[in-house]
């Protein structure tokens, strides 16, 4: 028995999805060092956010 094809497009969105609150469970002090903490920007887990949302929209229009 195979998965219809549309069911690789739901996991890998659910996939991506893990990894985006896997990416929130790594403490600040872990990816920005201390004398940038005032500086939200250079937070990596929010370009990684911004990358996991743009990967998860494109999947939405193409599929």
């Amino acid at each position: 028995m195979e998965l219809p094809v549309v069911w690789a497009n739901y996991i890998s969105v659910a996939l991506f999805l893990i990894l985006g609150i896997g990416v929130w469970t790594i403490p600040k002090s872990a990816v920005v060092p201390e004398e940038y903490s005032g500086q939200t920007w250079r937070d990596l887990r929010w370009w990684a956010t911004a990358l996991i949302a743009f990967q998860i929209l494109l999947y939405g229009y193409f599929s």
